[in-house]
């Protein structure tokens, strides 16, 4: 996480709009399972616990898995242990997922006539219809032409979608799970300040 990122996911000051509450529980979710079961001390209280309790051992087998697809590496010197692990895979399939539910959160909430026409909707439409398949960009119809006429660009922060994107790889290359989440806040501000004139 870059620090201009942190300054902005400011975890006391974000409490989403009820539409996209799943989105924020889901992200805090996924970032803390992966923060705890990358501990050292947690995982062996949890392995000694599990092996104690009749029906638990399948936890112990989902945490050597989790070992596994993350290949965490603990270093241990003196009484301090490190944990290194690899996430990209897990961060890019939550990212895709975040995306798809996202759009779909706020195409079928009775918000949708007010937002759908926004230029940042149009984005995140192009980022949910590239995570929903195969994680690429497809900037072209069923009959090979283009959804963005040549010079068109559709924009979020300084993120632009343009004919160039087509069949490039949508997240982690052109956008990543924690600038999703800022996409998800922005909408979930929208929203509120949609309430808020009624």
């Amino acid at each position: 996480m870059t620090n201009n990122t942190e300054e902005q996911i400011n975890v006391k000051n974000i409490n989403f709009h009820p539409v996209l509450k799943d989105i924020e529980n889901m992200f805090w979710f996924f970032l803390l399972s992966m923060r705890t079961l990358s501990d050292f001390d947690i995982q062996n209280v949890l392995k000694f616990k599990n092996s104690k309790n009749e029906g638990y051992g399948g936890f112990n087998e989902m945490l050597d898995k989790f070992n596994k697809i993350t290949n965490l590496k603990i270093e241990i010197a003196g009484n301090k242990a490190t944990s290194k692990l690899n996430i990209l895979d897990q961060m890019i399939f939550m990212g895709k997922a975040m995306a798809i539910l996202i759009y779909d959160y706020l195409s079928f909430s009775k918000y949708n006539t007010q937002i759908n026409s926004l230029e940042e909707f149009r984005f995140l439409k192009f980022i949910r219809n590239g995570a929903a398949h195969y994680n690429k960009f497809n900037l072209k119809d069923e009959n090979g032409d283009w959804k963005l006429t040549e010079k068109e660009v559709i924009k979020w922060k300084n993120k632009e979608i343009t004919r160039q994107l087509h069949n490039s790889t949508v997240f982690n290359d052109f956008i990543s799970l924690f600038e999703i989440f800022l996409l998800a806040k922005h909408f979930s501000n929208k929203l509120v300040e949609i309430d808020s004139k009624k």
